[in-house]
């Protein structure tokens, strides 16, 4: 029952943390890949559409931003539409309804580890395994407390797997593959039987697995493989027909679903039109008719195994997932799984060695004396212990092949960012929640994986890039009291790129249309033309050079212009500097704080001597150091 309180109160934890909001920004997918592709087609907004969305090379599935995104602006439209909503949408509830929707969502993993903890139970009686305790620690690592409540497609990613494990191990509890033998000895299989393997649910789900991010396969390949080749019969001949029949069965179900993805993708992005979709042209032009054909995740693979192209997102080293990333993510957790790794080698090898069925040697009638008989009969019945151990299934080796290979598979590509190993985080809570109490050396990992997800919940949650939404609802105010003949030029400088949709505006421009990283956001019947530019990491002449083209064109246009400027605090003696040298007037007027930019960080003496006269103790200089800082040009 304790366990059961701490998951109920980290549960309330995670879903308040959202609705507050959280600050931090992780990577800017969760907002380009999701909530910013569906503000534009949903509410009609101006936003920026990243390459995976062009209709050249599209590499994204619109339908799984449609689930995640898609859905809760549907409902702030109706709720607006009923008047429900003051005036308009908000950006308050532009931020906070898809990130309440994937919490929603979390919680389908935490109900999918209940149920795992409980099929194990009534499998393997031996195992010590409580449900509350591992949903209680699940729910205690700040990928589930951030990660898992953001608009990634990792989350999906992880609903599906923990789903595929589930299912996997459901199936593999229902008993020996002799159960499904016919009753004449031969090696012919039961249908009853084959149809207990959820082989239509997998498929299903391994297709959408892959349409949503293609390296899914690499998390699905040992469930899988699980799944296929067990239970281990004692029949040879029966096994591998097992084996054969269940792939077959999920052939059909997959080429189904496939198409279904594919027809979508294809009317989305404009290669293929409703009104061509035909049987006649399709025997005519077989070949025409495919070449129409938009395969989403065969582009983003292509994309990902060209390494020109890769090179533009940055490479790592081959071992930074496995060194860098696991202990960044799962904290104790991956340290446990580091040192059991020994033991997991040693267990595979063992089952390697020993997993060969060999009959049992015949009693013989004359047999030398009752001692060699002995030694026969334990010689025999450690040599069955050996095979018994391999035929039936290892849960522990089970969840932590879940865990490691998926990471070696993701490897083999260069560009590694933590998130992408995030759904390892169940089988790693499956395998190790029972290593956690509150006496003893248990005590101490305990305390260990709270310290580490509360600086790692602090540090994304909170700190990363942590003034870019703030400022965004607060320039998503100033934008709305702007009259229609003013003119607004937002300039995001050293930031991640601002996701124009928090600002609210209606575009009366096609909202697939691709753009560069300037963006203008207009609504040309009720508010002002907004020009949002992401200079990101450009030198500060390429931002000055900006500011002048910008005066030049303000003395000679008949509207009001406003500018703003957005940068890192780290950089305000520098602003200060060039604007003085180049005679433009800049007035600080907001600090959005806390701000972390690894990018620009902080230097030891800003916060011991700060640039600013005003800001005199240590809180206000760390405030003043740890900001986003809002300009106007004057």
């Amino acid at each position: 029952m304790e366990a059961l309180r701490v998951w109920l109160a980290l549960s309330v934890l995670r879903v308040v943390w959202v609705l507050l909001p959280q600050s931090g920004y992780i990577h800017p997918d969760e907002f380009f890949q999701s909530p910013e592709v569906m503000a534009g087609r949903v509410l009609d907004y101006k936003v920026h559409l990243t390459w995976e969305w062009g209709e050249d090379f599209p590499a994204r599935s619109p339908i799984f931003p449609f689930l995640t995104s898609g859905i809760p602006f549907l409902v702030l439209k109706a709720m607006n539409y009923l008047g429900l909503l003051p005036d308009s949408i908000g950006a308050y509830a532009l931020l906070v309804a898809p990130r309440l929707w994937m919490t929603i969502l979390s919680f389908f993993i935490d109900f999918s580890l209940y149920k795992i903890c409980n099929s194990v139970k009534e499998k393997w009686t031996g195992v010590e395994i409580d449900a509350f305790k591992c949903m209680a620690v699940f729910s205690t690592s700040y990928v589930t407390l951030v990660f898992f409540t953001r608009t990634f497609s990792n989350i999906l990613e992880t609903v599906l797997f923990v789903v595929i494990i589930g299912l996997v191990i459901d199936y593999i509890k229902g008993g020996d593959p002799e159960n499904g033998q016919k009753k004449n000895g031969s090696d012919e299989v039961d249908d009853r039987y084959l149809s207990k393997n959820h082989a239509v649910v997998l498929s299903v789900l391994i297709v959408v697995g892959f349409f949503n991010r293609p390296n899914f396969p690499a998390f699905a390949f040992v469930p899988m493989l699980y799944w296929a080749f067990y239970p281990i019969s004692q029949s040879k001949g029966l096994w591998l027909k097992m084996v054969i029949l269940k792939c077959l069965r999920l052939v059909p179900v997959a080429i189904a679903t496939s198409t279904v993805f594919v027809v979508c993708d294809s009317l989305y992005f404009g290669s293929l039109d409703i009104h061509s979709i035909s049987m006649d042209r399709f025997l005519h032009s077989p070949s025409s008719f495919l070449r129409n054909l938009t395969v989403t995740p065969l582009n983003l693979l292509s994309y990902n195994f060209d390494k020109s192209k890769l090179e533009q997102h940055g490479l790592h080293p081959r071992v930074t997932h496995l060194f860098v990333n696991t202990p960044l993510l799962f904290g104790v957790l991956a340290i446990l799984a580091f040192m059991d790794a020994p033991y997991l080698l040693r267990k595979v090898f063992h089952c390697v060695r020993h997993g060969e069925n060999t009959t049992e040697p015949q009693n013989s009638d004359n047999s030398s004396s009752k001692k060699k008989m002995g030694q026969e009969k334990n010689a025999l019945k450690t040599k069955r212990s050996q095979k018994n151990s391999c035929r039936e299934l290892d849960i522990e080796m089970f969840f932590l092949l879940c865990y490691f290979i998926p990471i070696f598979i993701m490897s083999l590509v260069a560009h590694h960012e933590p998130r992408y190993i995030s759904p390892c985080l169940s089988p790693l809570v499956l395998a190790y929640h029972r290593n956690f109490a509150w006496k003893g050396v248990k005590k101490l990992l305990f305390v260990g994986f709270v310290v580490g997800n509360v600086l790692g919940g602090v540090l994304f949650g909170v700190l990363h890039q942590g003034g870019v939404v703030p400022s965004l609802l607060h320039l998503h105010n100033l934008v709305h009291q702007q009259q229609s003949t003013t003119t607004m030029h937002i300039i995001y400088f050293h930031t991640y790129t601002p996701p124009g949709h928090l600002l609210g505006i209606h575009n009366s421009q096609t909202a697939n249309q691709s753009i560069d990283m300037v963006q203008m956001v207009t609504n040309d019947n009720e508010g002002p033309q907004v020009h949002l530019h992401a200079l990101e990491g450009a030198p500060i002449n390429v931002l000055f050079d900006k500011l002048r083209i910008l005066y030049q064109e303000k003395q000679v246009s008949s509207n009001t212009h406003v500018t703003y400027i957005v940068s890192p605090s780290t950089l305000h003696s520098t602003f200060y500097k060039h604007g003085t040298d180049m005679k433009i007037v800049i007035v600080l007027r907001e600090i959005f704080f806390p701000h972390l930019s690894m990018e620009d960080p902080p230097k030891v003496q800003d916060i011991v001597q700060t640039q600013s006269e005003e800001d005199s103790t240590l809180l206000e200089r760390l405030r003043f150091t740890f900001g986003l800082n809002l300009y106007e040009v004057m």
